[in-house]
């Protein structure tokens, strides 16, 4: 499974301090972030993190705190809830894969057999 992750992050204001070459390297301090780009033409900041180390909702907050104002739209909020659902997921079959209780099937199926 992938742990480095790609996303667009859409806002509809940026903060009035700054410079987008600063509020990449702002940003770009959130520990697992790899990459950022902000785009003020498009109104869009790209990242790339790795899952392991940060997910896109601290990413997201980091903007917030820094003053970005993201996008409010139906489209825009379904879009970021499934990200951090799907991420979160992921974050719960990696652990399983650890040998975390999490979800494992495995143990489910035991149990359900009367095995240990």
């Amino acid at each position: 499974m992938e742990t480095i992750k790609c996303h667009h992050i859409r806002y509809s204001e940026a903060p009035s301090d700054g410079s987008h070459p600063e509020w990449e390297a702002r940003i770009g301090e959130v520990p697992g972030v790899d990459g950022v780009c902000v785009d003020p033409e498009k109104r869009e900041v790209f990242v790339e993190y790795d899952l392991l180390r940060c997910c896109e909702e601290a990413i997201e907050s980091r903007m917030e705190k820094m003053g970005f104002v993201l996008e409010t739209g139906f489209l825009q909020r379904v879009k970021r809830g499934w990200i951090h659902y799907t991420e979160e997921n992921e974050l719960d079959a990696l652990r399983a894969k650890e040998g975390h209780p999490c979800c494992g099937v495995e143990e489910l199926e035991r149990k359900k057999r009367g095995l240990k």
